[in-house]
């Protein structure tokens, strides 16, 4: 199977277990109502995606359970997409196309919203896996020294002229922001599926190669996109005054450093059956 008719079969089986749960799981039907707007938004649901393509190249069998585990990290992420929107951070009006959900409900409401989406997300895991081991590494990631980490410095180097040509720290802060959750997503299923040591680790390098690009990726799409396209507002972060690996190297070095990397990631998927997971490297292909 390539990764088109994985990422075809399995997305839509994420979206219909948020959609049914998110109903049945929640008691006030408003609260139920705010938190299924930002998560049923749409997107690619790349990071529930990765754990599924992680337990496929280890031939582990993904039933409900796997989808519970996969779904609760797709609220993770909804969670700090909500809370990054909000005006206290990058203040931005739409995501995924439609308006972010402080803009639609109110700025307390969609605070509770991210709120409640990571709660629940770190609980589906926890049914799902039934192990500390699988909330260890979550729960790590997307903590102080992880995501929230990353959103931190993020926030810190906004307009601060002494890290504005400051290579590594743009590295440190783009991959805790933003590679933390991904490495998750693939050592969460090398952890759930029993991974032997050599293919854990194999796994865990082709993670960190690929959260690494994915910001490189990202901060592309916000300069040869149009808002149309990207779903949210773009060429905002030079005006902005964000300081990270485009806004330091360009466009053209930027690319030069995501194509390294993807080559990387390549590589370190060999001896493995990575195909699909490989495939994950296919979506750059827009910004390069």
């Amino acid at each position: 199977m390539k990764f088109k008719e994985f990422r075809k079969k399995w997305t839509p089986v994420i979206d219909d277990y948020l959609n049914e749960h998110l109903a049945l799981n929640i008691d006030d039907a408003k609260v139920s109502l705010i938190m299924t707007y930002s998560v049923m938004a749409g997107g690619k649901r790349l990071r529930p995606l990765l754990f599924l393509a992680t337990l496929n190249t280890l031939n582990h069998e993904i039933g409900e359970r796997e989808i519970e585990i996969a779904s609760g990290i797709e609220l993770i992420h909804t969670y700090s997409l909500i809370h990054d929107d909000l005006p206290a951070m990058d203040n931005d009006d739409y995501r995924r196309g439609r308006l972010t959900s402080h803009k639609k409900w109110g700025e307390a409401e969609a605070i509770l919203a991210g709120d409640a989406l990571l709660t629940m997300g770190i609980e589906w895991i926890a049914e799902g896996s039934n192990s500390i081991d699988l909330i260890k590494i979550i729960t790590k990631e997307v903590g102080p020294n992880g995501m929230v980490g990353g959103q931190y410095l993020d926030i810190d180097s906004t307009n601060n002229a002494e890290v504005a040509d400051d290579l590594a720290f743009a590295n440190r802060m783009e991959w805790l922001k933003t590679g933390c959750l991904i490495r998750a997503c693939v050592a969460m299923g090398a952890e759930y599926a029993k991974a032997d040591v050599a293919s854990k680790d194999k796994l865990i390098a082709f993670a960190e190669c690929f959260g690494r690009s994915y910001q490189i990726y990202d901060d592309l799409v916000d300069v040869v996109q149009t808002s149309t396209e990207a779903g949210k507002a773009t060429h905002k972060d030079e005006a902005e005054g964000k300081n990270n690996t485009l806004t330091i190297l360009g466009v053209e070095k930027s690319r030069q450093e995501l194509t390294e990397l993807i080559d990387r990631a390549k590589m370190n998927l060999q001896g493995l059956s990575g195909e699909i997971l490989a495939g994950f490297l296919d979506l750059y292909q827009k910004v390069l």
